[in-house]
């Protein structure tokens, strides 16, 4: 790109767009710390999620569980039932035994599973009172964390508009550039890191902090234009304020 096809104004306007773009990155940076910030003071009820929804889903195994056992007692209530009834009009010695046992062996099945029911609903009991009380403090955190990123949220508000309103800047700036000269900056960038133009001040590049020909200097501050450091190549601009 030729000197002459650049502007002191248009390096100006590119100073402008940095100033901008830095700006920005310190802004966005400020408020990913913040939101860091609130990450950290939810992972208390994070970790209350894991353990509300395991408790949760630990009931809900046992309440199915405790349903298929008093299905289970039902059904062996029905056999004794009807093994009873037999045993009223059962004339031969051997099927009377048989149905004895039967209805022995399964009443006595009966009370092995209701005395495991009423364990289980203690156990029930237990589990549904430590929901509770983790609802409880699921909710108390929740709040806490609310707060919190509402606080955040209200004082970040100054930040998040200047950053709304540097963007639309920036886009408006971006117009006011050559594209070529755009892209050129932005190749800088790439190459360079964070800044693309430096200011020249007593013969020293501040992006380097490295001297320049004394020549290229007084071009620099004399007539303006496209000038690069022949060290760090990045475009020079005379006023360190500018």
């Amino acid at each position: 790109m030729r000197n002459l096809n650049v502007t002191r104004e248009q390096i100006q306007t590119l100073m402008r767009l940095q100033n901008i773009e830095s700006e920005s990155a310190r802004i966005e940076k400020k408020l990913k710390g913040v939101t860091s910030q609130a990450s950290v003071q939810g992972a208390r009820l994070r970790e209350l999620d894991v353990e509300l929804q395991g408790a949760r889903e630990a009931l809900d195994g046992e309440q199915k569980r405790y349903a298929a056992i008093e299905e289970e007692v039902a059904e062996l209530n029905t056999r004794v039932a009807k093994s009873q009834e037999y045993l009223r009009v059962v004339t031969n010695n051997k099927d009377y035994q048989v149905l004895r046992r039967e209805v022995d062996d399964n009443t006595k099945r009966v009370g092995e599973l209701e005395e495991v029911l009423i364990t289980m609903l203690d156990e029930l009991e237990g589990q549904k009172k430590q929901i509770a009380e983790l609802a409880a403090v699921h909710g108390e955190e929740a709040e806490k964390v609310k707060s919190i990123e509402q606080e955040i949220y209200n004082d970040t508000a100054e930040e998040r508009k200047t950053l709304e309103s540097m963007s639309v800047e920036r886009e408006e700036v971006i117009k006011a550039l050559p594209p070529a000269l755009f892209a050129h900056y932005e190749k800088l960038l790439k190459t360079t890191g964070r800044l693309a133009v430096v200011a020249v001040s007593k013969g020293v590049c501040f992006g380097c902090f490295m001297n320049i020909p004394p020549q290229q200097a007084i071009e620099v501050q004399q007539q303006g234009g496209l000038h690069h450091c022949p060290r760090c190549h990045r475009i020079l601009v005379s006023e360190p304020n500018a």
